[in-house]
């Protein structure tokens, strides 16, 4: 069976929703009240129908999703200096998650 990559929020009660299998991935505020105030990225569990805030279903639009609000995330190299977000290879990394 199949998972999903989407994006999601906690649940009302500031758990992860049982139809994730890993998560949690580059949150995005959104303005909700606390836990649910973050979107999240993340992969479901085998053969979920869920698709939560919506289905990302391939890599291209997990960059294009990524490129709507990261433009100004920096990251830190193991020397740490300051470079700027690669959302390519995130989107390369969240998608590896998917299986078939």
């Amino acid at each position: 069976m199949a998972n999903k990559i989407i994006k999601y929020n906690l649940t009302s009660g500031g758990t992860i929703p049982t139809y994730i299998d890993d998560g949690g991935y580059y949150p995005k505020a959104n303005g909700g009240a606390s836990p649910q105030d973050w979107d999240l990225i993340g992969a479901t569990v085998d053969g979920s129908s869920e698709t939560g805030l919506g289905e990302l279903a391939n890599k291209a639009a997990v960059k294009s999703y990524l490129d709507t609000y990261t433009s100004d995330w920096k990251e830190r190299d193991a020397d740490g200096n300051e470079t700027d977000f690669d959302q390519d290879a995130a989107a390369t990394y969240i998608w590896s998650k998917k299986t078939s």
